[in-house]
């Protein structure tokens, strides 16, 4: 059973997500950026920032907005980066929408967001290999949750990014080495302007198949209730057993690809339809209703979730632009090595010199 005060969360965020994505669409004269929205993908985004932790990573993708709303991350800070603003705490104006970073106490750790699709997997599979040597290792520098929980890593993605030779290349060696990672696939049967049958052979399910030491599951990835079980206990698995596991989560997708690429353009009215059948918002909505929660407590949320929304998109409209003279900073970390020390041929060395190849 899944606490009442869980369920009411998500739906304020899945409410919040929903007003986002309505007030960028009315505004998309100064939503500077090509964007996308969370739409169909809220439950198991929000199932899966849930159950993650301070000491776990994740690498979410372009749509993950309702993830970085379950982290913990406000709608006026997502706002700053969609509005390309000085403030924006991610890369200060300088990245897309929902190309997150993020290093501190209180949420996971996120490296920084490569803007093309399935470019996360080799890096993000690269965290877990580094996690997987300080543990076994006994490094200083390996950190476990305050109870003592191992950390984890998610990689997030959207199911066409699978077909990508990178992403291959990463499972192949977290199975290979036995990684600690979740590799979390956003299957919405859409890959920008066309149907999965167009452009892959299999889902990532099917496809996982085929990696030897790979654990996958199949899930709807609109339920907010199934998404949040599973998530907890592969989560719970990979801290235990060290070992990769693969979601591939099933959603609808209802809003446009991107801002740039218009859903009515390409897809039919059954199609949208069909989609629209599958929103986790109602359902969750429904399943509250179920368990004892009134609909004045229901439209309360809704209506609070909504004005908060607005006034963060007004407050995040006039915030400052990037100050021009700091677009140099933050681009290299300075490094405490500005000149060189030592000896290159020290006496008595015979050493013969080989280039690195050789070595």
């Amino acid at each position: 059973m899944i606490a009442q005060e869980i369920l009411l969360k998500a739906y304020h965020l899945m409410c919040t997500a929903k007003a986002m994505a309505e007030t960028y669409e009315a505004n998309r004269q100064v939503c500077k950026y090509v964007h996308s929205t969370s739409r169909g993908h809220e439950a198991i985004q929000l199932a899966t920032a849930f159950n993650l932790l301070p000491c776990d990573y994740i690498s979410p993708y372009y749509r993950d907005e309702s993830m970085l709303l379950g982290l913990g991350f406000t709608p006026y800070q997502l706002m700053l980066q969609l509005l390309a603003k000085g403030d924006d705490i991610f890369t200060g104006g300088r990245e897309y929408y929902s190309h997150p970073n993020f290093r501190g106490d209180d949420k996971p750790t996120i490296i920084h967001q490569s803007s093309a699709t399935g470019m996360q997997a080799i890096p993000t599979t690269g965290i877990a290999q580094g996690l997987q040597f300080l543990e076994s290792t006994k490094s200083p520098l390996y950190k476990n949750g305050k109870d003592g929980e191992a950390p984890v890593v998610v990689c997030s993605f959207g199911d066409a990014s699978i077909t990508e030779g990178e992403v291959s290349e990463a499972f192949q060696f977290a199975v290979l080495k036995q990684l600690p990672i979740i590799y979390l696939v956003q299957d919405n049967n859409w890959g920008i302007s066309v149907v999965a049958e167009e452009a892959r052979t299999m889902n990532a399910y099917q496809f996982a198949k085929g990696f030897k030491g790979m654990e996958r599951i199949s899930i709807d990835g609109s339920d907010f209730s199934q998404s949040y079980k599973v998530i907890k206990n592969v989560v719970n698995e990979v801290r235990e057993k060290r070992h990769p596991v693969l979601i591939h989560a099933k959603v609808p997708l209802l809003g446009h690809h991107t801002s740039g690429v218009r859903k009515e353009f390409y897809r039919t009215e059954e199609d949208l339809l069909k989609h629209g059948l599958d929103d986790p918002n109602p359902k969750l909505r429904k399943k509250l209703l179920e368990i004892g929660v009134t609909e004045v407590a229901l439209k309360e949320i809704e209506t609070n979730a909504a004005a908060e929304v607005e006034q963060q998109f007004q407050q995040a409209v006039v915030a400052a632009e990037p100050d021009v003279s700091k677009v140099g900073e933050h681009i290299f970390v300075p490094t405490p090595v500005t000149e060189e020390t030592g000896d290159r041929c020290p006496a008595g060395n015979e050493t013969q010199w080989i280039t690195l190849v050789q070595w």
